[in-house]
């Protein structure tokens, strides 16, 4: 197997090259003066068994189109076979029709991606796990908690309650508050289709002193917001906000801190100021080492 950095996750394969020893071919990238992408395999791929990294975070559509050619180029240059990592996959949250006549983005992307010539998609900690049972493509989805525990045990909080929100960040919280042998609350939350206003509801947590709110994306901050200060009035001294994905669009990330937060925890799934944990090793154990 030979790993293949792709223009937008070329950070992530080489701790995945480091990591494992595997050899590591990057590829030669280019923008033209109109935005348009170059990409070339610099050596002989004919007969090799590839992994591609590239994450799809924004510019969404750009890494998706450059996450197509590689595969479609590999492909043609003789490639045995082309599996993609994608830690962060793109178009997720749209995946079912929530107005009339919207598009299903992601399984337009899934079958793009398919028919670019991968055999199978790894992601990490997707919004939308339930895709996978669709998918026209095997997705497997990686889930990154216990990486993010880990570095949050370092912080040291004391008495610490996990919060999420919703069914599936219930999850997230159970598992997170597991490993650091804590208690954990969940949130309930509403989103008007319309304006995309969202409205938290917290249950009375007791003994509340340090929180910890968790979540698999942060994009414009609004939930995360609505949540710090659902804990300040709570009576929380510290709040720590962590996630996998940390899109921080616009000033989310400002109006989190200005809400309370200590500190915004993220993964390197996308590479920012925030990314304070990184996602390497449990995809080396649960991709390649796994395999």
């Amino acid at each position: 197997m030979i790993l293949v950095a792709g223009p937008a996750s070329t950070y992530l394969a080489e701790k995945l090259a480091e990591i494992t020893g595997l050899k590591l071919i990057k590829l030669e990238h280019k923008l033209f003066p109109d935005g348009e992408s170059y990409i070339r395999f610099p050596e002989k791929i004919e007969g090799q068994d590839l992994l591609v990294i590239q994450g799809t975070h924004p510019p969404q559509d750009r890494h998706l189109i450059q996450a197509y050619f590689i595969a479609e180029n590999a492909i043609d240059l003789g490639a045995k076979s082309v599996s993609l990592i994608a830690p962060y996959l793109a178009y997720a949250r749209q995946d079912k029709r929530f107005l009339e006549g919207e598009i299903l983005s992601i399984k337009s992307v899934l079958g793009m991606l398919k028919s670019a010539g991968y055999e199978k998609i790894y992601t990490v900690n997707i919004h939308s796990p339930w895709i996978a049972e669709s998918s026209p493509i095997p997705l497997i989805n990686i889930h990154a908690e216990k990486a993010m525990a880990r570095y949050l045990k370092e912080l040291d909080v004391e008495n610490p309650v996990v919060v999420s929100v919703g069914k599936k960040g219930e999850e997230m919280a159970s598992a997170v508050a597991n490993e650091l042998d804590a208690d954990y609350a969940v949130a309930r939350s509403s989103r008007d289709r319309v304006t995309g206003r969202v409205m938290v509801e917290l249950e009375r947590v007791q003994k509340l002193k340090n929180a910890i709110v968790v979540d698999d994306i942060i994009s414009t901050g609004g939930t995360m917001v609505e949540v710090v200060n659902a804990l300040k009035k709570m009576g929380a001294e510290k709040i720590y906000v962590a996630c996998v994905h940390g899109l921080m669009i616009g000033k989310a990330a400002e109006k989190i801190l200005n809400a309370g937060a200590e500190q915004i925890i993220a993964s390197d799934t996308i590479p920012s100021e925030y990314s304070k944990y990184s996602v390497a090793e449990v995809l080396v154990e649960e991709v390649i080492r796994g395999k």
